[in-house]
This record gives C-alpha cells, sequence and structure tokens, in this order.
C-alpha cells in the first residue's frame, strides 16, 4: 500500500471532491504512479478525521475521471492518467491550438449532418462514444405524434406493472423471436436499456463477493458495477473469436465462478463474433459448472449473418440483453431481458427496486416501431451507413493493424511496443480528437491498442478530417503493420 495522503488544507467544495482533485494532482506530478495502491478506505479517513463514506465517495469519483480502478478483495489501485485528461477534453472547449490549425487552414468548423441542430459543431471531434448516428426523424415523429392522439393520459403517467403492458411485452418477445429465441412474452421484461438490464441481472443472480467472468477486454460499466455491487471480477483469454474455452474450463474447476457476462456478437472493443461451434462449446461448458450467462446483444443486429446468440444453445441459464439504443437513440433508454421462466421473478423484483417500470411512453413508440417493421429498416440504414463511414477510416488508416467488421460502427487499432498508448491518446486529444485506450476496457493484462468509433460524428467531413489527424500522429511514430480482419 502507498503511503500517501491527500493535502485539503488549502482547497475549497466539499471534502470528497478535494481529495478526488488532489488524487489527480498526484497522478500528474507522479507522487502517484500506475499501479500504487491507495490507502484503504478506513486507514483513509482515520488519518484525515472524516467518515468511511467521504473517502467512498472521493475514490468513486477519482474512478469516475479514470484515475483509479477498485476490485473487492484487492483494493484501490492507480491507473494510467490517460482517461482523466480526455474526461476534461470532452468537456472542455476545443484546444486552441486546433482553433488556430483550423484557421491557418481556412477552414470554418463542420455542420452537422442532421439539419434539425443548427448549430456548427466546435468541439473535439468525438471517436470516442460508441453513438451510432440517430435516423432520420420523420417517422419517429409521426409515430409520437400517433402514440398522442390515440392512447389514452391515464396509459401515459400512470404506474404500471414492472412486468411491463402486454402488447408491448409481446413486441419485445417478437424481436427476440426474429433472433432465434423463444418468443414467448412470459420470459421478457422491459428494460430502461441494456445497461439497466446488466445492473438489473446482477442484482438478482450474484451476491457481494461472488466471483463473475467477462472478457479480458469488456464493457467499461461492467467494472463499475462491480465495485457498486461488491462482487469480484475477472477476465477470461480471448483470441480472434471471444473467450477461449480451456482457459473457460480451468476458471470454472478452480475458482467457482457464479456467472459470466459475454458480448459474443460484436465485441466491444475488439469487433469480434463468436462462431456457432465455439458458441455450442461455450454453452456446454456453462451448462457442466451450473454457470449464469449474462448474453449482451446490443450489437447484434449490425451483422445479419452472426449465429444465433449464445443463449440459444443454453437457454435454461441465460439472460439476454438487447434494446434500442445503437438502432433509434439511447435516449429512449428502451431494452429488453429475455430469460428463463423461473428467473423472471427476480429479474422483475429488481426493475421494481431499481426504477419501478419503463417509461410506457417510450415502449409504445419502440413497440410501434416493432410492430410497423421500421426498426429493421433504421437497423439496416445502420449497417449501410456504418459500411460507408467504414470505407472512409480504412481508406486514410493504411498499413496499421486493424481489427474490424464491415457494418459496424467501431474498429480496434493495435499498436506495436514503442507506440506510447498514453501519448498517441493525449496528442489526439490536443489535436481535437478523442480516442479511448485499451485499459478502459480492460480486466487483466492491458493490450497495446485504442478503440476508434466513427458513429457519433454526424459530419463526414469532420470524420474524414479526424482520422486523417490520427493517420498523422501514427505516421509520426513511424509504424505500420498488414491490416486484418
Amino acid at each position: 500500500m502507498t503511503i500517501w495522503l491527500p493535502k485539503l488544507e488549502d482547497a475549497g467544495g466539499p471534502v470528497y471532491r478535494q481529495i478526488a482533485q488532489a488524487i489527480s494532482k498526484a497522478v500528474k506530478d507522479c507522487s502517484l504512479k500506475p499501479g500504487d495502491r491507495l490507502p484503504t478506505h478506513r486507514d483513509l479517513a482515520y488519518q484525515l478525521g472524516v467518515t468511511v463514506g467521504t473517502i467512498t465517495r472521493s475514490y468513486r469519483e477519482a474512478e469516475r475521471l479514470g484515475l483509479v480502478a477498485g476490485e473487492v478483495g484487492r483494493g484501490t489501485y492507480v491507473l494510467d492518467n490517460i482517461q482523466s485528461e480526455l474526461d476534461m477534453a470532452a468537456t472542455a472547449p476545443i484546444p486552441l491550438a486546433f482553433t488556430n490549425n483550423l484557421a491557418q487552414m481556412g477552414r470554418k468548423p463542420a455542420i452537422s449532418h442532421n439539419a434539425s441542430q443548427g448549430a456548427e459543431d466546435t468541439g473535439p471531434m468525438n471517436f470516442r462514444m460508441n453513438c451510432p448516428l440517430p435516423p432520420q426523424e420523420g417517422h419517429i415523429r409521426q409515430t409520437l405524434m400517433e402514440v398522442a392522439s390515440t392512447m389514452s393520459i391515464d396509459d401515459m403517467v400512470s404506474y404500471k406493472s414492472e412486468y411491463g403492458v402486454a402488447h408491448q411485452r409481446e413486441a419485445l418477445a417478437s424481436s427476440a423471436g426474429r433472433l432465434g429465441l423463444d418468443d414467448n412474452p412470459e420470459r421478457v421484461l422491459p428494460t430502461a436499456g441494456v445497461q439497466h438490464g446488466m445492473t438489473v441481472s446482477l442484482l438478482a443472480t450474484i451476491r457481494p463477493g461472488d466471483l463473475v467472468l467477462c472478457e479480458e477486454l469488456t464493457y467499461p460499466n461492467l467494472r463499475s458495477l462491480a465495485n457498486l455491487l461488491q462482487f469480484r471480477l475477472r477476465g477470461i483469454a480471448m483470441d480472434d473469436q471471444g473467450i477461449i474455452p480451456d482457459v473457460l474450463e480451468n476458471v470454472c474447476r478452480t475458482h467457482s465462478p457464479r456467472a459470466i457476462y459475454l458480448m459474443p456478437t460484436l465485441h466491444n472493443p475488439l469487433c469480434t463474433t463468436m462462431s456457432q461451434q465455439r458458441r455450442i462449446e461455450i454453452a456446454e461448458i456453462l451448462r457442466k459448472y451450473d454457470l449464469t450467462l449474462i448474453e449482451d446483444g446490443i450489437y447484434h443486429f449490425l451483422d445479419p449473418d452472426a449465429p444465433p446468440p449464445l443463449s440459444c444453445f443454453v437457454p435454461e441459464r441465460s439472460i439476454y440483453l438487447d434494446g434500442v439504443s445503437k438502432s433509434i437513440g439511447g435516449g429512449l433508454r428502451v431494452g429488453y431481458i429475455h430469460a428463463p421462466g423461473e428467473m423472471i421473478g427476480k429479474l422483475a423484483s429488481a426493475i421494481r427496486s431499481t426504477c419501478w417500470m419503463v417509461s410506457t411512453i417510450n415502449l409504445e413508440l419502440v413497440t410501434r416501431m416493432i410492430n410497423d417493421g421500421s426498426l429493421a429498416q433504421y437497423e439496416a440504414w445502420h449497417r449501410d451507413e456504418a459500411a460507408q463511414r467504414l470505407a472512409i477510416i480504412l481508406g486514410t488508416l493504411k498499413g496499421y493493424n486493424v481489427r474490424f467488421h464491415p457494418t459496424n460502427y467501431h474498429i480496434w487499432l493495435e499498436l506495436p511496443d514503442h507506440i506510447d498508448t498514453g501519448e498517441l491518446v493525449m496528442n489526439a486529444a490536443n489535436s481535437g480528437v478523442l480516442l479511448t485506450a485499451a485499459q478502459q476496457f480492460s480486466v487483466g493484462p492491458v493490450p497495446r491498442g485504442l478503440r476508434l468509433c466513427f458513429g457519433a460524428e454526424r459530419s463526414t467531413e469532420r470524420l474524414r478530417r479526424g482520422v486523417q489527424i490520427v493517420d498523422r500522429l501514427l505516421k509520426s511514430s513511424d509504424f505500420g503493420n498488414a491490416v486484418v480482419m
């Protein structure tokens, strides 16, 4: 454990924020280095004369800024300081040097391709957020007007069951059925998006101290949930198809995990899709060791040729999560859980405890878009749009080691040993481009790489300009490898 105490006497504001700011300062001046372990909550609370709750809140704030990461049973450790700088860059005006460069080149800030925005894009080019473009608004607006004119006020605003309304569950179940899952509405519950579905699934299936497995690179919110719900998290080694069966079985045999969270189709961030044979092999291991599967299918629609969900091969112990955040829009907060009948009661209780119910109006909008076929049309539109944007990315980033899928909205860029990932990400941020380094996804060893998303930027002009900046920075580091699928 590092012998370090924050100095708070000259700082203002809430104490928890002062402590988080002191951690940030110590990371920047190298008083705290990557891998250093911070004092325990209780020890630091005693040294500073504050409550343990204050320390917990300060460590959570430091983790939100990407400064530290905590793991139950091991403590809180300092991360590389890349992400904290990116968080500041994401909320700050575009760097002055980048603005001056644009002025010298005679360029004006690009206008969003969505004319309804009516504002100029003047901030950093966001290759960090995995936000697919919003679809054309005409049909959504018309459907909302139909909901308003045909749905009673009581149905719009009254409390409803956490199980949802019958015809809405039927629509969600039909979406699950098109993937190959059982389309029985009794096996489906509405959620406020897939992230909410993750929380609900974990609340219903694990206890504090339990071991949960995942891919060695995983959705970062899972790490946050591990801290919040106090379960242990362990990453499983991967190859180009996802987790490796032999490694999974060895961990199951020696560590007795309770659940596993996986993204078998268009993995975030590696873009991999697990083959059907690999899914069958993984399903047999889950069944053998009585392991509950939580499957995240949010990107499945972007790979129409993917095998059926892994949950189809082990339905009796699988919770499948899906939603419309990537196909319609994250602001709707609509998703669903598909699970065995005996799990539905616990999952419904967790929904009631976390948000009581999902917005009936939002659910009704999505229900009608499922039933009239417009959701499927939007999904196809996204695949076409992602392919066009990928062509811009790959046409610029030639000769680099890139993992991608032809209709996905992000790529994974691998970096050789002599490239400093932190320096590359920081130089990109200083040049007006936000990227996400591998450490944000890592549960275990941190590979040398970064994720580049190309859906958040609505303007293809800004998209092209941003990837040219990345290419210039890569060339200045003088490396190149063959592009791989």
